[in-house]
């Protein structure tokens, strides 16, 4: 039974954390130059769940077979138009060494000498995800989020969501880099 409710009680915690906060309490998002720690006891000590609950339970909330939510992007036409791209930081795990790269939105940039390119889809200052789909509740980033796609030869593509508040909630799963969203560019 134990088991059963674990990818349940790890996608409320997700959706609740993309809930964000009252107006009025919003912190301001300061991505860290640091890498974020990916081991088990990390986790444990943090109260995170495991990497296999959190790919069940993200999957889920991505359009997977748990829940079936509505994955559709609506987002206002103010509210996209005011963004233009996005700033990700690339991080040599090994190395510790981290370069920051823009990206258009809809254009593929290659992430240094990594091998890897991004392709940046879609911004969303305010990131929330509910039966309606995944919007923006504002203009304001408060919970930054961007759809990618990360590519490397001889390796299978990434599509997925990268969190600035919340980097390690759906990571690019990569042994050596990091790819980590540092915010949205406004558009000029």
């Amino acid at each position: 039974m134990r088991h059963s409710t674990i990818p349940v009680l790890a996608l409320f915690l997700i959706l609740a954390a993309c809930g964000g906060q009252p107006t009025g309490e919003q912190p301001e998002t300061v991505a860290s130059n640091e890498a974020v720690p990916d081991d088990d006891i990390h986790r444990m000590a943090t109260g995170m769940p495991s990497d296999d609950v959190l790919s069940t339970a993200m999957s889920g909330a991505m359009g997977g077979s748990m829940g079936g939510l509505n994955t559709e992007v609506g987002v206002l036409p103010e509210i996209a138009d005011a963004w233009s791209g996005v700033r990700v930081r690339l991080v040599d795990i090994e190395s510790g060494d981290a370069q920051l790269v823009e990206v258009q939105l809809g254009e593929t940039v290659s992430l240094g000498s990594s091998g890897l390119t991004l392709t940046a889809h879609t911004f969303i200052p305010d990131f929330v995800m509910d039966e309606g789909g995944i919007t923006s509740r504002s203009a304001d980033a408060n919970n930054p989020a961007a759809n990618v796609v990360i590519t490397e030869e001889g390796a299978e593509d990434y599509e997925g969501w990268l969190f600035a508040a919340m980097p390690g909630i759906h990571p690019f799963p990569h042994e050596q880099y990091q790819v980590l969203l540092v915010e949205g560019l406004p558009a000029e």
